[in-house]
Parts: C-alpha cells; structure tokens; sequence
C-alpha cells in the first residue's frame, strides 16, 4: 500500500510536467489576454468620452458615475474571470478524456499535493523575500493549479461529487485575480487614485489596497488575499468532502453503477466483486489500450495494473486437464483492460465501474 502511495505521489507530479502543459501555457496567454483587454477597452472607452465629450472622471455616486464603474466590474472582473473559469473546466474534463484516464487515481487525494505544496512555500517565499512580487506570482499560477486538480477530484470521488462547486470557486478566485490585476495595472499606468476612488465608492475595504502586517514583516494585502483565497475555498471543499466520506464509509450504500459518471470512482467495487462469487487479483503488465478503430492509447503509469477476475472454485476438466483459466476471455472492459472470465455475469467492471456491452 505505501509502494502504491509512493507511485502515485510520483505519478501525480509528472502529470503537471508532462500531461498538463496545457494549464502553463494558457497561464500565460491569460495573463497577456487580460492586459491587453484592459488597455484595448480602457483606452477605446477614453477616445470614445474625448469624441463625445464626456468625462471619465469619478465624482459622487452619480448615475453616470455607477454605470461607468458597472461597465468596469463587468468588463474587466466577470468576464475574464467566466472567460477563465469556462476555459478551465473545459480542459479538465474534455479534453483526451483526462477524468475518464489522466486524473484516474485510486487515492483521488494525490492529485492534489503538487500544487498545495507549491503554493505553500511560494506563500512562505512571498512572506520571507524582500522582493516578494516572483513569488506572488508562482502563488497565483499554483493556486489556479489547485483548483484544476480538484475540479478533477471532484468529478473522481464517489462522497460529496460536486464539480460545480469547485467551479464556482474557481469564478470567485479569478475575479480576486481580475481585481488584484486591475489594481496593479492601474497603478503601472498612473492611475491608482482612479482606482481607489471606484473602489471606495463599490463599497471596498480601503484596506486592501495597504500593507497587512503578520508578525515582524508586512504583506501586500490584495495580493496576499488573492493568493490565499483558492486554498482556503479548497479547503473548506475538502473539510466537507471528508466528511462526507466518513458518512459514507460507515453506512455503505447501495451504489446503482449507472448512476456514475465516467471516471468517478466507485468505493464499493471490491465488494461487489466479492458478492459476485470471485476474487479480484491485480497483475502488473504494462500495455496499451487498443481503441476501436484499431490504434493505440498509451495508458497512463498509475493505472497500468490489469484486474484479472477469476471465479473462486476452479471447475477441473473430465479429462484431467485443468481449463481453469484455458479458456476464452469472456468480456474485457475498454477503459481498464480488466478481463472477466466466461463464468462470471458482469455487465459494469468492478474496478472502474465502466459498463462492459458498450464495447
């Protein structure tokens, strides 16, 4: 069990270098997107005043003055941080099937740890360096890493499955990160008391845009509340789907597998092997799955292990020659590879909870 925890562990790492490069590169057009939009709009929405003669100026609580900041919310925080939250959930779950094989983990929690990790000493770093802005950075990156990895948790646990919460999570930590950016842009490009006036008058915390202090060091507040807001929703997540678990675990439900959604684990599979009058015996092979049309899929190092159904008495040939496992496969399950012997009546495979006569 440790050996599989450390394969695991190691497995989880290598996905973000060689499976998710993905998320890194579209960090990065994000970042040039969104700094680009709120220079194309925000210089676009000034010619447009000059031409008409209006000013852009931030008086009262005037209603031009609430349509302009309304614009600006919408414009540069809930568009971008939708924009972000759609992208995000669409290549977790889309794309190569990664719930379905990438994010197939038996321990669902390892696929969160590369990133909680590195957000922790990025945090440590933002705290401890003089130039702290590196590691603010590394902490924005590796806070959006962990909520990509637990919307897949989500969708991979059986207890307290709720994708959309994790989605709605991620909207809330990308408008923190839409505020913290348009703040520092403002502040690049002149235009801080601009900004501090809008937010004043939406209501915020002046606060947030000094220094907060935690012991003998001082902190950027907003972007410290940015870097810590996704590990505290995930944990809060995390607090609940455990117990959750826990409930679960004690009162073991019936468990209707086409209930399931493809990829999400069933925590009951061994026991509805036994139920079946079998064992489950893992042999380790390395191979690769063999789609439809006849190519091959490379399977993923962590759930490289067939399951190999064997019934539990052996039936001997009359004439002496055991054909215990002689014969033909019966049925084999397309997304695991795990072989079930012609005795056996299963239409879902106990191991992945995959229905068999799908092909």
């Amino acid at each position: 069990m440790a050996e599989q925890r450390r394969r695991e562990l190691a497995a989880s790492a290598r996905l973000a270098v060689e499976t998710e490069r993905w998320f890194f590169l579209d960090c990065l057009l994000a970042v040039i997107g969104f700094v680009g939009w709120v220079a194309g709009t925000a210089a676009t929405a000034a010619l447009g005043a000059r031409e008409a003669g209006l000013t852009l100026a931030l008086g009262t609580a005037s209603t031009q003055t609430l349509a302009l900041l309304a614009g600006g919310v919408v414009a540069w925080i809930v568009l971008p941080a939708l924009a972000a939250t759609l992208r995000l959930r669409s290549r977790v779950t889309n794309v190569s099937g990664n719930v379905e094989s990438h994010y197939r983990f038996d321990a669902p929690g390892t696929l969160l740890w590369p990133s909680g990790v590195v957000l922790t000493l990025s945090l440590a770093a933002a705290i401890a360096s003089p130039i702290a802005w590196p590691a603010y950075a590394v902490a924005f990156v590796a806070g959006a890493h962990l909520l990509a990895r637990t919307a897949a948790f989500s969708y991979r646990v059986f207890s307290f499955s709720r994708p959309g919460l994790v989605h709605a999570a991620s909207f809330l930590t990308f408008s923190v990160y839409a505020t913290a950016g348009v703040v520092q842009l403002g502040a690049v490009a002149g235009a801080g008391a601009m900004v501090r006036d809008a937010m004043a008058i939406l209501g915020v915390p002046t606060a947030l845009f000094g220094v907060v202090d935690l012991g003998p060091v001082s902190v950027p507040a907003l972007l410290t509340v940015g870097a810590v807001t996704p590990a505290v929703l995930v944990g809060a997540y995390l607090v609940c789907q455990s117990l959750a678990a826990a409930y679960v675990r004690w009162s073991e439900p019936t468990v209707d597998r086409g209930s399931l959604r493809a990829g999400q684990r069933n925590p009951f599979g061994q026991v509805a092997a036994s139920t079946a009058g079998g064992r489950a015996t893992a042999t380790s092979q390395t191979r690769s799955s063999t789609t439809d049309s006849g190519e091959a899929r490379s399977v993923p190092v962590h759930i490289q292990t067939t399951r190999v159904y064997d019934p539990d008495n052996e039936v001997a040939d009359p004439a002496g020659i055991d054909t215990a496992h002689g014969g033909p496969v019966g049925q084999r399950c397309r997304t695991c590879n795990a072989t079930f012997s012609p005795e056996t009546e299963v239409r879902f495979c106990p191991n992945c909870g995959q229905r068999l006569d799908d092909g």
